[in-house]
């Protein structure tokens, strides 16, 4: 495999370009040390990674060689000048990110993630399940939800950072709905005129109300198990989102 040796060759250009920052006179020593931070963390991940690699992709490790080797050639007085602080402590930055996302292409991370991105997918079925069951609250709240999730969806397959913020700002909801089905469907079980009230709601007799009720149940504990598996996983993988 190739990449092993490129990575390990991207590490070595970053603690390179280190030894140049540190003889800037253009950067601000805040900047500055935030720069030898970023660069020493991100030259560890891609020699941390170098022994870790599964997956030979050779044109991602040569696009990481060659940011590494421009940040490189930009780290002089003259050249961050003309390209300004902010950017270039953006480049390292970038680079930093590249680092912290690079394990997912490399050292088969992605199929952890993968298990994320179905949790999160699975675990909205439940609750636009619920959401039909439910009166109009639910409902609307559903379909309000509907654009951002699959937006979510589709940028997060795709390993987009607004796939990750849209997601975030999903779960919450159907995570509150979800716990309120459970305190609602315990308390209808155990409530016999509730049970007759949802019987007569549906047209139906005593049992299938029961049945209704246990299949609440079940699918909100589902929905919260598994958006909260995810909630969890999306937060410990979110540097796989670029």
């Amino acid at each position: 495999m190739k990449s092993p040796g490129i990575l390990k060759e991207t590490a070595e250009v970053l603690k390179q370009t280190k030894e140049r920052v540190l003889k800037l006179k253009s950067l601000s020593e805040k900047n500055k040390q935030k720069v030898l931070r970023l660069l020493d963390e991100a030259a560890r991940n891609f020699e941390e990674l170098s022994g870790d690699v599964v997956i030979d992709n050779v044109e991602l490790a040569e696009f990481f060689h060659r940011k590494a080797v421009e940040l490189k050639n930009n780290t002089y007085d003259k050249k961050i000048e003309r390209l300004g602080e902010k950017e270039y402590v953006r480049d390292a930055e970038r680079i930093n990110r590249y680092s912290k996302a690079a394990p997912y292409d490399f050292s088969g991370k992605i199929k952890e993630l993968n298990k994320v991105y179905k949790a999160y997918l699975y675990g909205l079925v439940p609750f636009f399940i619920i959401s039909g069951i439910f009166g109009p609250a639910y409902a609307i709240t559903a379909l309000i939800l509907v654009i951002p999730a699959l937006l979510s969806l589709f940028s997060m397959k795709k390993r987009g950072s607004l796939g990750l913020m849209l997601a975030y700002a999903v779960i919450p909801i159907p995570l509150v709905m979800g716990a309120l089905t459970i305190r609602y469907s315990i308390w209808a079980l155990m409530n016999q005129q509730e049970v007759q009230r949802v019987a007569e709601a549906l047209g139906k007799g005593i049992g299938f109300a029961q049945a209704t009720l246990v299949l609440l149940l079940a699918l909100s504990v589902l929905e919260l198990t598994l958006l909260g598996y995810a909630a969890y996983g999306l937060y410990k993988h979110r540097h796989a989102f670029l």
